[in-house]
């Protein structure tokens, strides 16, 4: 029987373009005629019922459902709760929702994920095509911890920020010298709690950290006073907070002994940096290098941020506070190298110092590279170049002295760099004299 014999139906006719449809996401008069003999009817079948193409292909599409986009998706935030709705999308999978949805995963986390899913058919060239939707829902809260954190950070900021400090101006009676004074207090660790009944060496809390600290930068300075300088250098950081969140942890998450909650002792190591950086202005003009140890990651960045708010105005206090966990210094022959010393080989620095920073280390004839975190002193050359272990001003916490990690001398040192002459003096305070 020819294929002009063959009876299509209204119903038959409309269901073919509807699959053609379907397949292929449109149809034209030439697309169509072109598939003739490839599931396409020909002109002759469905021209009976349509005058035009046109009205063949809407009244086909007509009896396609139309599938919801994700434009109809629902978003509700009440409180901390953010709820997602999507009653028929192609997402299926909790990575493609928190993707589409630009969901900050340090700030949220997922409390509940549902996916349902059914099956759309439609006849094509006499095949049953199956196409699945879904129904997504999720809720998603809050991560306290991280959003107070951030909230007091951002204040702390704003209020540097808007106190920032008017310049007075300084007279300082001082000779040119050639000469640079570095103060290295590592490891001083505000914040952590040491019971001398519990540890067997001295007390330590808050208050006692940050009068150490104020007593160790006046007796340096005060043993200093004979020298003349053209510039100080404060390396802070390196353990100088004991913890680095609201709930008394280090970066890596390890809990501590802690005195007080951390935003007081964010403020109260503000305060003692910045008295130190003004009772250095007297002195010399001021560089200042921010580096991260193992107990403040976060902290002393976000110190260094603060500081910079603090000191914007001035132009005899430079603020380094670059992310990179290793800063780097010179003074005419003398190059510097500054980190915690946590992290790779103390043999390895030198390597690591000459690579970075290829442009100090060739025009220096004196390199020194000053570490903190083992709480002891220690002198090592490799290849020339020096590699101190600076000791802490912090007695042993509980955890330490269970351990048998007593004993420790607390010390404070500070150094002379001539320009041409390199090191040319060292000055030590011992808080236990």
């Amino acid at each position: 029987m020819g294929e002009s014999n063959v009876l299509y139906t209204l119903e038959s006719v409309i269901e073919n373009m509807r699959g053609f449809i379907e397949q292929h996401g449109k149809a034209t008069r030439n697309e169509y005629r072109a598939a003739q003999g490839k599931g396409a009817l020909p002109e002759s079948a469905w021209g009976k019922y349509f005058k035009t193409f046109k009205d063949f292909k809407a009244a086909a599409e007509s009896t396609i459902p139309k599938v919801e986009s994700t434009a109809t998706e629902k978003h509700e935030f009440k409180d901390e709760v953010w709820e997602v709705s999507m009653p028929k999308t192609s997402i299926h999978t909790l990575d493609e929702l928190l993707a589409h949805c630009k969901v900050d995963l340090s700030i949220w986390k997922v409390e509940r994920f549902i996916v349902n899913t059914w099956n759309m058919g439609a006849k094509i060239n006499d095949k049953i095509e199956v196409t699945p939707l879904f129904q997504v829902k999720a809720t998603l809260v809050k991560k306290e911890e991280i959003v107070d954190a951030k909230a007091e950070i951002e204040a702390l900021k704003f209020h540097a920020e808007h106190v920032a400090l008017i310049p007075t101006p300084v007279l300082r009676t001082n000779r040119a010298s050639g000469n640079m004074l570095e103060i290295s207090l590592f490891d001083a660790h505000f914040g952590k709690m040491s019971w001398s009944k519990e540890t067997g060496g001295p007390d330590y809390d808050l208050k006692i950290a940050q009068s150490t600290f104020l007593k160790a930068v006046e007796s340096l300075l005060d043993k200093a006073k004979g020298y003349n300088f053209d510039s100080t250098l404060l390396v802070t950081g390196n353990d100088l907070l004991h913890s680095d969140d609201l709930q008394g942890r280090t970066t890596k998450g390890t809990v501590v002994s802690t005195d007080t909650r951390y935003q007081k002792t964010f403020e109260v190591v503000r305060e003692t940096i910045s008295k130190t950086i003004e009772r250095l202005r007297q002195i010399a003009p001021v560089t200042v290098k921010m580096v991260q140890g193992n107990h403040d990651e976060l902290s002393v960045w976000h110190l260094g941020d603060s500081l910079s708010c603090l000191y914007r105005n001035y132009d005899d206090v430079v603020i380094d506070n670059a992310p990179t966990l290793r800063k780097y210094h010179q003074w005419g022959n003398n190059g510097f190298l500054f980190c915690h010393g946590d992290k790779g080989k103390r043999s390895d620095y030198p390597l690591l110092f000459a690579t970075e920073r290829s442009d100090i280390f060739g025009v220096t004839k004196f390199r020194e590279v000053h570490t903190g975190h083992y709480h002891q002193t220690k002198t090592e050359e490799f290849h020339g170049v020096r590699v101190r272990i600076i000791p802490s001003l912090s007695p042993s916490d509980s955890w330490h002295a269970a351990m048998g990690f007593t004993g420790q001398q607390r010390v404070g040192e500070a150094y002379v760099f001539h320009k041409t002459d390199g090191l040319t003096a060292q000055f030590f305070y011992n808080a236990d004299a």
